[in-house]
């Protein structure tokens, strides 16, 4: 009896926290790639309720760290390459078909990202948020990055785990994710670890292409936006260069620093650094009104309130070397968790 080859190339990767991942799901399986060339791995912290089939794999895991479900399908997968993805994006039908055209076209490339596109009819508040996260006045976000050929030592936070495709051999080299980090920043530093510490290249292009809807301006985006600046402020004791080397980051960091240190010594700082503040964000934030004229009004202050929220979580993040030790020292001691049970 001859036996069947096993074709898989790609295996997908989706850590599933959401009761509804059919939007996500569909996109997967209407790529434009040769359906027996990729397999889907849906990993959930508890039952799914779709039922595994073919090459649709369903794992279920102790953690819901989105880290440990990401490299339990790293474990189980097929394929000689990695394409992860959140549950609550959706990919274009050519997103498997570019991203493995692209590692086969750059053999010398460990992996490649791509941006997390706004999807048409997004609301107000979700472009708002999209303004927010990705504008020059944050120095942050893909419309910030331009194509990059493969390179060592990339820009920190240029690749994310919603839109990249990694070589599985280069994956498990470094022993995948670091599960400690938990969710915030387990990506900048698997990516750290990869390009800067082990000198694997990586690219980044505008034909990878994922939907994601972000969260709208409100509440929910601000208690995320905290959480994972907290995480940001602990790395600087494991990583420091991850983030000190970005000088949008290191000029926030210690310009609001001084700045609040100055005012304290001389109050008629404060009133002239606030209004220089916002004279600079309604000019950036001007820009934006010929998509809608709205933006320029509501900008300024959701720009202030993010850069208050950055600011106090980093230096919360900062500061647990004197509140939990033990929790920095952990995270000294971690790496990559990708042949330990997950947790």
């Amino acid at each position: 009896m001859e036996l069947k080859t096993d074709t898989i190339e790609v295996s997908i990767i989706v850590p599933v926290g959401r009761e509804d991942v059919s939007r996500c799901l569909d996109s997967l399986r209407r790529q434009t790639l040769s359906r027996d060339l990729y397999e889907i791995i849906l990993v959930s912290h508890r039952p799914l309720t779709v039922r595994a089939e073919g090459d649709l794999v369903c794992l279920v895991v102790p953690a819901a760290n989105p880290s440990a479900k990401r490299n339990a399908g790293a474990r189980a997968a097929r394929g000689g390459v990695l394409a992860l993805i959140d549950d609550d994006a959706w990919a274009r039908e050519d997103w498997l078909e570019t991203g493995l055209a692209y590692l086969r076209e750059h053999p010398e490339a460990a992996g490649v990202g791509g941006p997390r596109i706004l999807p048409p009819g997004s609301s107000f508040r979700e472009k708002a948020s999209d303004v927010i996260a990705h504008s020059k006045f944050f120095g942050n976000g893909h419309y910030n990055w331009p194509e990059m050929e493969p390179r060592d030592k990339i820009p920190h936070g240029i690749i994310n785990s919603c839109n990249c495709f990694i070589r599985k051999d280069v994956f498990s080299s470094l022993n995948g994710f670091n599960e400690v980090i938990g969710i915030g920043g387990e990506d900048t530093e698997f990516f750290f670890r990869a390009s800067h510490q082990s000198s694997h290249c990586f690219a980044y292009t505008w034909k990878i292409v994922v939907y994601h809807t972000p969260r709208r301006i409100g509440w929910g985006l601000f208690k995320q936006r905290y959480r994972y600046r907290v995480q940001n402020g602990k790395l600087l004791w494991v990583h420091p260069s991850i983030y000190l080397s970005r000088a949008t980051f290191s000029v926030g960091l210690f310009g609001i620093s001084l700045f609040i240190l100055l005012s304290l010594l001389e109050p008629l700082v404060f009133p002239l650094g606030i209004g220089f503040y916002f004279a600079l964000a309604f000019a950036v934030s001007a820009g934006y009104g010929r998509y809608d004229w709205r933006f320029p009004l509501v900008l300024p202050p959701i720009f202030f309130l993010h850069h208050a929220v950055y600011y106090i979580a980093i230096w919360r993040g900062i500061l647990t070397i004197f509140t939990n030790p033990n929790e920095i020292r952990r995270l000294r001691n971690s790496s990559g968790s990708l042949q330990s049970p997950s947790r």
